[in-house]
């Protein structure tokens, strides 16, 4: 369903930090499987001040949970035993279940890891669906700081630009310092390196009530005992 060469031949930007857009990811039929087969239900709302957006549980395979585990911070095992992690993909369409599958695979890490120039074999992966509706947003940030790499797949059919909810690559914290917006659709997914300054955004939604912004968002962490990430960011 993937095709690793559309991530391999992309060139990873280095301005204002090092990101990349990847088109063509899934073809346009299993895009439209994957919108129409969208799940709806189990999704939590995360909001505060400058954000806010529906989430649900993250996927990650048996192994990357005990790699969680044994992670030095103590919130990772708490939030394993509220139950925000699963394994099991039996709730899903089995579009759906055939994605989650190959984005688990070593070829889907070996082709990011091929065009970032990262080290991801070691780092656990978590999967996680995101909803944003209207109103919704998500204020400028970095990632938590032992975020090595994060993936964002889009699947939307059309968007109007006019309805905000572009993903913002922002040249310094500030919401206006926009670099490239990038509309939600499904021929487009991005990948971000986390860095100090990688500031991205997710601009406020002004769409119709009928609409939702749709996208799944792929996160790779190491194991580092000196990180300090806060409770929403995670879910981020």
């Amino acid at each position: 369903m993937l095709n690793f060469d559309s991530i391999r031949t992309t060139a990873m930007q280095k301005v204002p930090y090092n990101w990349a857009l990847i088109k063509n990811l899934l073809s346009s039929e299993a895009s439209l499987e994957l919108a129409a087969t969208f799940p709806h239900e189990e999704f939590h709302l995360s909001e505060g001040e400058g954000y806010g957006y529906l989430w649900r549980k993250m996927f990650v395979t048996s192994e990357d949970i005990s790699l969680m585990l044994r992670f030095g911070d103590s919130r990772w095992q708490q939030r394993i035993a509220e139950g925000k992690f699963t394994s099991d993909l039996g709730h899903l369409s089995n579009t759906w279940r055939q994605l989650i599958e190959e984005l688990w695979t070593d070829s889907y890490r070996k082709a990011l890891a091929e065009m970032s120039g990262l080290e991801l074999k070691n780092c656990a992966m978590g999967i996680g669906f995101r909803r944003y509706n209207f109103g919704h947003s998500h204020r400028p940030h970095t990632d938590e700081p032992n975020k090595v790499l994060t993936h964002l797949l889009f699947f939307n059919q059309q968007w109007s630009v006019d309805w905000g909810g572009c993903l913002r690559i922002l040249k310094d914290s500030q919401p206006e310092s926009a670099f490239q917006d990038i509309l939600p659709v499904s021929d487009s997914s991005v990948a971000i390196v986390r860095s100090d300054n990688s500031w991205h955004t997710v601009t406020p939604l002004t769409c119709p009530a009928s609409e939702s912004r749709l996208a799944l968002r792929v996160a790779f962490f190491r194991n580092d005992l000196t990180s300090d990430f806060g409770e929403t960011q995670l879910a981020a």
